[in-house]
């Protein structure tokens, strides 16, 4: 029997602090290895509960600030106001859009360590 695998996502699990700036760099590149042009893509991120959570997101993309060039470099931002959730381990995942097609890049857990200072 013949089979194909469609998914191209991979998992990265991420570690941050609450009330901290979130700040994730990353170089995308090509099954080739060149640097990705990623300036006509547009960028979805989400945090969530679990990943059959259905409400509102810990996160929503719309607090996600994802900045990209044609060098293949991807910045992720939330801001220290943004990163005020409760401390936990959640989901998330990462969507490019190009044109009409949308496709999961990265996927995994979102661990939220508590942090002292109350600012």
């Amino acid at each position: 029997m013949a089979s194909v695998n469609l998914d191209i996502s991979s998992r990265l699990d991420i570690t941050c602090r609450k009330n901290d700036t979130f700040s994730l760099a990353l170089n995308i590149k090509d099954a080739s290895g060149n640097a990705l042009d990623l300036t006509s893509y547009t960028f979805k991120m989400e945090v969530r509960t679990s990943t059959d959570d259905e409400g509102s997101p810990v996160i929503a993309s719309a607090n996600v600030t994802a900045t990209a060039d044609d060098s293949g470099n991807l910045n992720l931002t939330i801001t220290a106001t943004n990163m005020n959730v409760s401390a936990g381990t959640y989901v998330y995942d990462l969507q490019a859009t190009l044109g009409d097609v949308v496709t999961t890049w990265l996927y995994g857990t979102f661990k939220v360590n508590e942090d002292v200072t109350i600012t």
